[in-house]
Formats: structure tokens, C-alpha cells, sequence
């Protein structure tokens, strides 16, 4: 892109261009690495362990012999305590990978304030000069 459309524009639509495509592809990496994660809990001492994701929900659940003695209120509550660490888990890898992926959400929250910023400031320029050349014609 010219100099003179840079000025135009107040930024460079090329990168920008560049930028939105690069984006989206690291997204759709994501998403892709996202479907693959898998939470761990486990409680009881590891006497109840389960994994969970978001495709095949909770799995994989494994009740040791000394968990089968706690009685089945305690027990019902220990094996939903193991599901609720496997989701935390789950979402701090999400979290992590998105973070990892894509950069911290500040730093993305701060490309994304600049670029329309940076639009929206040309768009203001492109009006001012709409409306000082219709005035200059009239």
C-alpha cells in the first residue's frame, strides 16, 4: 500500500489484512487444539479420579475399593467434587492455550482498540474532508 493511502486511511489496510487473516488462523488452530484438551480431578485421595472434555464429557471415571466405603451421599459428593477439578482443569488449559496461542488478552484487547482507533480516526478524517470539499463545490 502507498504512503499517500496510509495517510488516507490513518493505517495500512494491507497489514491490516494481514493481521485479520493471521488471526483467524491462529483462531481456527485453537479451536482445532481446543477440541483435543482434556480435564483431570481427582479426590478421596485419588480414590476417585475422572477425566472430562468437552466432546465426550465426563469419562473415564475410576472409583477405588476404600471410596466404595463411604457410604453413597459421600460418595455421590466426592465423585462430583472429582468432576468439578477435571473442568477446572479443562479451562485453565483452555485458558492457557488461548493465552499461549494468541497472546495475552490485554495485549490483544490492545491491537484490536488500536486498529479501530486507527479506522475510526479515518473515518472521521474521510467526513471532515467529504464535508469541506461538498461546501467548497456549493
Amino acid at each position: 500500500m502507498s504512503d499517500e493511502s496510509r495517510h488516507s486511511f490513518g493505517f495500512d489496510p494491507d497489514e491490516m489484512h494481514t493481521f485479520t487473516g493471521d488471526f483467524l488462523t491462529a483462531l481456527s488452530q485453537v479451536q482445532e487444539e481446543m477440541a483435543e484438551l482434556t480435564g483431570q480431578g481427582q479426590a478421596a485421595d485419588g480414590q476417585v479420579s475422572v477425566a472430562y472434555s468437552e466432546l465426550e464429557g465426563v469419562h473415564n471415571l475410576r472409583i477405588g475399593p476404600r471410596a466404595m466405603r463411604l457410604g453413597a451421599d459421600v460418595l455421590a459428593e466426592t465423585i462430583l467434587e472429582a468432576i468439578a477439578t477435571a473442568r477446572t482443569d479443562l479451562r485453565t488449559q483452555a485458558a492457557d492455550l488461548v493465552t499461549d496461542s494468541l497472546g495475552a488478552t490485554s495485549s490483544l484487547e490492545d491491537t484490536v482498540t488500536t486498529l479501530a482507533t486507527s479506522a475510526e480516526d479515518a473515518l472521521t478524517r474521510s467526513l471532515h474532508n467529504t464535508t469541506t470539499l461538498t461546501n467548497r463545490l456549493r
